[in-house]
């Protein structure tokens, strides 16, 4: 009787081994399923984009500039206002800039380079700042539709061409500390019809006044280069102080 009930529980024992085993293998394609899914859930997810780089774009402003130099005017604007961060004009940056009528100079610009609004024939209003020391060559030189410039004291030379070709340039005034005019300065400013010549003025390059037909009236200081100079000009009347 013992014997048989030995091997009646080693045979349940059994039995229930054999269970075990059939359910562990049943559940493991099931744990393989899963996994496959989840990871084809995952590669087909949409992949996440990085945000771009924050840029800085220029493209709102009628100029390009770099490190407080004015580089290049862009040739669609009509009227400019040049912040006060610029403190250099390069030599050419409004060249034949034709559209532009009006362009206004901060007092933190020190220095207008050569040619720099040189062909500009439409721009008829400048406003110079009080910082501008330096006036390249032929730097308004063709503007033909200026009819008024005031230059700021700061400024004490007048290189070569300034103002040539400013055919309406009807008023310039000179600043009290300007000490040279260069060569043809207002060659051609056949509107300019008087000229106060500062007494600080002791150099004038070859014939200033250069095709002047409208000067009556230079007003200079007696026995100064500018006497000299307006004399050359047979329709000019000097005025000696």
């Amino acid at each position: 009787m013992k014997k048989l009930l030995i091997l009646l529980l080693l045979c349940c024992t059994a039995l229930t081994a054999c269970g075990n085993d059939e359910t562990t293998e049943s559940e493991q394609p099931a744990d393989n399923t899963a996994a496959e899914q989840a990871q084809q859930a995952e590669q087909s997810a949409p992949a996440q984009q990085e945000a771009p780089a924050a840029t800085t774009s220029n493209n709102k402003s009628p100029y390009d500039f770099a490190d407080g130099v004015l580089t290049k005017g862009h040739t669609n604007s009509s009227e400019i206002v040049i912040a006060d961060d610029i403190t250099k004009i390069d030599g050419f940056a409004f060249k034949d800039c034709t559209e532009l009528k009006k362009i206004v100079i901060p007092n933190s610009v020190t220095s207008i380079g050569d040619y720099a609004f040189s062909g500009c024939k439409s721009l008829e209003t400048v406003q110079i700042g009080t910082g501008v020391t330096s006036l390249g060559k032929n730097a308004f030189n063709g503007c033909s539709a200026i009819r008024s410039i005031t230059l700021p004291a700061s400024v004490t030379v007048l290189q070569d061409n300034t103002f040539s070709g400013c055919s309406s340039l009807a008023a310039c005034g000179l600043p009290a500390n300007l000490t040279e005019i260069g060569n043809y300065v207002f060659k051609d400013c056949s509107a300019l019809k008087k000229l106060v010549i500062p007494a600080s003025v002791t150099k004038l390059g070859n014939d200033p006044f250069e095709g002047c037909t409208g000067l009556k009236s230079i007003e200079c200081t007696k026995g100064s280069p500018a006497e000299d100079k307006a004399l050359y000009n047979a329709d000019t009347i000097v005025v000696a102080k």
